[in-house]
């Protein structure tokens, strides 16, 4: 069996202040249990699959994986692909995955996070579970940047709109392109 693994949970387009505080939890919490620090994600945006329509990324897949490694010290990015199966997975199912494939020991994700069919792993009960199975879990509260809610979301918006300082802001480093 490969060691132990605190995984942070998230798609993390972007990467921004919201997920820098997930990652840096991540990697505190690994150094803390000498566990390895790790990132679960998918190969595209689920709500891409769940509307039908493509969600415009923020960063490519090797961008977030190299800011993962170099800014934030987590050692390995896990990559899965979301299909019909993984969308219809029921969200317990999706931890035991974890759990049983991925060694995970503790779970890091943020307040707004959801897993499983029709999202309903919400954060509280991703908590709960944890706990039922001895598992270690954090749930990052919500970051704000002049009274915004961080989000990629947001950001995007900020784009579209032009808005790039107040993207950058919400990013807490400049666009990548």
């Amino acid at each position: 069996m490969s060691q132990s693994r605190v995984i942070a949970l998230g798609f993390f387009d972007g990467v921004h202040l919201g997920h820098a505080a997930l990652l840096n939890r991540t990697a505190e919490i690994a150094r803390e249990k000498g566990l390895a620090p790790a990132v679960l994600s998918f190969d595209e945006h689920p709500l891409s699959r769940v509307r039908g329509t493509a969600v415009p990324l923020l960063s490519r897949p090797e961008e977030r994986s190299l800011l993962f490694r170099e800014v934030f010290g987590i050692e390995e990015t896990i990559i899965l692909h979301f299909d019909s199966a993984m969308m219809h997975m029921p969200w317990e199912e999706f931890l035991t995955l974890l759990e049983e494939e991925y060694q995970v020991a503790h779970i890091v994700c943020g307040h707004d996070y959801s897993c499983g069919y029709m999202g309903r792993g919400k954060a509280e009960q991703i908590a709960d579970h944890c706990q039922r199975v001895g598992l270690g879990c954090d749930i990052i509260p919500p970051v704000e940047v002049d009274g915004l809610r961080v989000s990629s979301s947001l950001i995007r918006q900020c784009i579209t709109e032009g808005d790039m300082d107040q993207a950058n802001r919400l990013y807490g480093h400049p666009h990548l392109m």
